[in-house]
């Protein structure tokens, strides 16, 4: 796994970015069958994936934008997941871990964060579909 080089001046503000995810409740998530089965699903599909957004301080398992396809044969496929990292996206490069691409995102939804900030978007993500009723 490469990793992420960070210079002293810190473009990127891994600290904040790890906050923000600490402080996200579960009960903030998006609740729908195609959300919660990528929060449940995804670190144990792509631990390589998981841990390197852990170097830039954000919890896979708390996306802020998830684009899912339909469920087929037991799998579903996300044409996109994006994050929001904190601070300049300067330093940040583009990837590819476990066949899966890191990428600044084209475009997003609005983020409501007055702070710099930037959103990453991760594709494509094949999980497999776990239609059930998960405990918290």
């Amino acid at each position: 796994m490469a990793g992420q080089k960070i210079s002293a001046r810190g473009s990127m503000n891994i600290n904040r970015t790890k906050l923000y995810y600490d402080q996200l409740e579960t009960k903030e998530l998006c609740d729908c069958a195609s959300c919660k089965n990528y929060y449940h699903e995804i670190k144990s599909t792509y631990p390589n994936l998981a841990a390197y957004l852990s170097t830039l301080g954000i919890d896979i398992e708390k996306p802020f934008e998830v684009m899912p396809l339909e469920p087929y044969e037991g799998y579903i496929e996300y044409s996109g997941v994006q994050y929001i990292v904190f601070g300049k996206s300067s330093e940040f490069k583009n990837m590819t871990i476990s066949g899966v691409r890191i990428e600044l995102a084209d475009s997003h939804p609005t983020t409501d964060v007055d702070e710099e900030h930037f959103v990453i978007e991760i594709y494509p993500i094949r999980l497999k579909w776990v239609n059930g009723d998960y405990s918290e």
